[in-house]
């Protein structure tokens, strides 16, 4: 579960990072000869900061995109430029036709300090999940852009908390948080309190969880693993009731399930749960749980009878089962079981009903041997396939290998018929000078 809550924190911390898209550039005919990219980023103290302005940089996102122009607009852009301008457009354009090559080691080598060519990398690391790559890239941006003049300073810090998060680094991830803690940010007080619940420190998870104005769908999530985790099961039952209101789904009905006491409300979720399960795994799971409060329940309701009666239990039969035997069908013949028991406690008492549970338990032995016996016989037809398909392929090698020697003995016999001819030896060229 902490495992699951974990996927689902990252990928809301990469949702809140890309929220926003870069603007985009548009041209016309009236842009004859105007200047076509912002000059609200030529930044003297910045590293290659005269360079900025050939690129989208948006305030909601590391990244640097290059603005690419067609022939005609880059013809009639360059006319506005002075010759040392034009200089430092075909140095972009120059680093830029390495980066489309992905050849960042050669980028990085000429242009160690070129702040666009990070952002970019960054991004792209970012991406592709190869978040400590992104780190190390991020600690450089840091450095060449010091006063946060291109990327706010905010933005980095929040970058590394979520990196930091993202590698299992929670303290480090925590440190960039804590900064922010008194904004009153809801982003930042729900990611602290996911870092805490990281780190297993439920009890301040919880604590910063609540001080959140609005909770969303992955905060709920976190009060109710966290306050299961320290077993306060009523305060986890209301998070996963609100849960299930939000999304009725098995995961939320198996949470309701785990935080009731009353068997027979267990049982009601369990099944309804089953009802909606999307795979096997999910089936097993919760045929387990039903089965050993069933059982339970078949126990007690024996113990009302008069005199000692051996009752059947399930599970002695379901781990018997070999793995031939499909989830639904077990779900079948368990409920059968189940039934079928308490009606015989019911309809019979005394010998009678020792006799029914005694035919009972034979019929479910038979049942399993049938089914042990199904699973072998295919086992041995699947070898015995794999036999036939392995000496197929040995027969076809062996023709293949009796194929190449016949044609090596003919191109011998060959060689050695043209050899043996007189005319081989004396019958040469003659050549006319």
């Amino acid at each position: 579960m902490k495992k699951i809550l974990l996927t689902v924190v990252v990928f809301v911390f990469c949702t809140c990072i890309n929220t926003y898209s870069a603007q985009g550039y548009v041209f016309s005919a009236e842009d004859n000869l105007k200047p076509v990219y912002s000059q609200s980023l030529q930044i003297s103290n910045t590293p290659y900061g005269e360079y900025l302005k050939y690129y989208n940089i948006n305030a909601a996102k590391i990244d640097a995109e290059f603005i690419s122009l067609s022939k005609n607009e880059e013809e009639k852009f360059l006319k506005t430029l002075t010759k040392d301008e034009k200089e430092n457009y075909k140095y972009v354009k120059k680093v830029q036709k390495l980066i489309a090559k992905n050849n960042w080691n050669k980028v990085f080598d000429m242009y160690p300090n070129y702040l666009p060519a990070y952002l970019q990398y960054y991004d792209l690391n970012y991406q592709n999940n190869n978040y400590n790559e992104a780190i190390r890239i991020l600690e450089k941006i840091r450095k060449l852009d010091a006063k946060g003049q291109v990327i706010s300073s905010k933005l980095i810090n929040y970058s590394f908390g979520i990196l930091y998060f993202a590698t299992n680094q929670y303290n480090m991830a925590l440190n960039y948080f804590m900064i922010y803690k008194d904004t009153g940010d809801n982003f930042v007080i729900s990611n602290i309190a996911n870092c805490y619940y990281a780190l297993e420190n439920y009890t301040t998870a919880i604590e910063y969880a609540k001080k959140l104005k609005h909770l969303e769908y992955a905060d709920k999530e976190l009060l109710y693993s966290a306050n299961f985790a320290i077993k306060n099961y009523i305060e986890a039952n209301k998070y996963a009731q609100e849960l299930l209101n939000e999304n009725y789904n098995f995961g939320n009905l198996m949470r309701i399930y785990q935080t009731i006491d009353k068997d027979e409300q267990k049982l009601i979720y369990a099944y309804k749960a089953r009802d909606v399960a999307q795979n096997d795994n999910q089936i097993v799971r919760v045929n387990k749980a039903i089965a050993d409060i069933e059982q339970s329940k078949l126990e007690k309701s024996a113990l009302k009878v008069t005199g000692f009666i051996k009752i059947p239990v399930w599970n002695d039969f379901a781990v018997q089962l070999p793995a031939n035997v499909s989830a639904v069908e077990i779900t079948q013949k368990q409920d059968n079981f189940f039934k079928t028991a308490n009606s015989y406690l019911v309809k019979f008492s005394g010998q009678q009903l020792t006799n029914a549970f005694n035919s009972l338990n034979q019929d479910y032995n038979n049942y399993v041997q049938d089914k042990k016996n199904q699973f072998y016989q295919e086992e041995q037809l699947k070898a015995q396939q794999a036999l036939i398909i392995e000496q197929q392929r040995n027969n076809m090698l062996q023709q293949e290998m009796i194929r190449e020697q016949q044609i090596r003995n003919y191109l011998e016999r060959q060689n050695y018929y043209f050899m043996s001819r007189p005319y081989y030896y004396h019958m040469r060229p003659r050549y006319i000078w």
